[in-house]
């Protein structure tokens, strides 16, 4: 102690080395403890890597269509109207009746009209006689050029009266100007008609037509002669051709008028009948799956998550094919993808997952 007393600057210099230390040992321990906590654990360098499971298919090749809802209607119908004033005397056919061309529909009395005709015919044979006379006597120089040419116009008019009380007998009978089917009769026997009413209606049966309405975006899809598939409400199928395509849409609702002519040679057709109309377009490489794949990305955009082969997520919007009780058709993707099954709703575009394929689940189940 004595020595520290005779020389303190000793004394001093210890106690500064002795602080010293340990304010360098404090110092490193910071340091020590600040570079553990730079660095990160194995856990936090490696994030968890979401597991989603995964269909892989192939595009199969779909033949795009334009399906319609549609109905059966005649190709042509005429209603038969009354040319004279007259009773009904006879009916030829019964409603619903298949009748040919010619074929008795109504007859009706002819009261005085072949009268009308005898005496027709009977004043042509007078004027022929005159007309005849005349020309004799123009050769003896008897008669003028003059009245020769009023005999014959007073022949010529007889003539006329013959062809008038023809027509008129011949309007006292209405029959069927086509092989159809008579739908509709309005008279009975013993009715009395007057020039215009209607007497009947005729369809004709064989060909038919199917009708429809196409939108404006399939308007220029389709064209003239062009096949399509008919399905009728009994479940049978036929085919026809389109014939008519309308160049004018309806005001109300924007839609074009088609028209498929198909064949009904034994009249089992009805016309009004509820069928679906399927129109072949081109063949695409299309996807089938599940509605409940499909999902929104940030704009919104309506399609389905797959995975590439670095496992990363990637968005393809959805372009509609065709849509089933199945399941819809995607057109515009690759012939080849991963799908995401399971776990789309917790990853995003760009995010890298474990895929995980639901072969390998199947044959774990079993």
């Amino acid at each position: 102690m004595t020595f520290f007393l005779k020389r303190p600057y000793i004394l001093a210099l210890l106690i500064a080395v002795a602080l010293g230390a340990w304010l360098f040992s404090g110092q490193a321990n910071v340091e020590q403890q600040s570079q553990v906590q730079k660095q990160p654990t194995t856990e936090q360098a490696q994030p968890s890597v979401m597991q989603v499971r995964v269909r892989e298919q192939k595009a199969q090749l779909l033949t795009r269509e334009i399906i319609l809802t549609g109905r059966t209607a005649p190709l042509r119908t005429v209603s038969l109207r009354a040319e004279t004033d007259a009773r009904v005397i006879q009916i030829g056919a019964a409603r619903g009746a298949r009748v040919k061309k010619g074929n008795l529909i109504i007859r009706l009395a002819t009261d005085d009209r072949a009268l009308r005709l005898k005496e027709a015919q009977a004043l042509v044979k007078q004027r022929e006689f005159e007309y005849k006379a005349m020309q004799r006597l123009s050769k003896k120089g008897y008669q003028s050029q003059t009245q020769i040419a009023e005999a014959l116009t007073l022949l010529e008019s007889a003539k006329t009266q013959v062809e008038q009380a023809k027509i008129a007998l011949n309007n006292t009978v209405i029959r069927a100007p086509f092989k159809s089917v008579l739908v509709e009769r309005q008279i009975e026997l013993g009715d009395y008609v007057s020039t215009g009413d209607t007497i009947a209606e005729l369809m004709d049966e064989d060909p038919f037509l199917v009708v429809g309405e196409i939108s404006e975006r399939q308007h220029h899809q389709l064209k003239l002669g062009q096949i399509a598939k008919i399905r009728l409400i009994t479940g049978q199928t036929i085919t026809g051709k389109i014939t008519l395509i309308s160049a004018r849409a309806h005001t109300e609702t924007r839609t074009f008028d088609i028209e498929i002519q198909i064949s009904n040679p034994k009249g089992k057709i009805a016309a009004g009948m509820t069928c679906e109309i399927r129109i072949p377009l081109e063949k695409v490489y299309a996807h089938k799956v599940s509605s409940a794949l499909l999902s929104l990305n940030d704009e919104g955009i309506l399609g389905v998550k797959t995975v590439n082969d670095e496992n990363r997520v990637v968005f393809y919007s959805a372009k509609f094919a065709r849509a089933t009780a199945q399941g819809i058709w995607l057109t515009g993707l690759p012939k080849q993808l991963r799908f995401i099954t399971v776990g789309q709703g917790f990853v995003r575009p760009g995010d890298l997952v474990q895929p995980v394929p639901e072969s390998e689940i199947a044959l774990k189940s079993t």
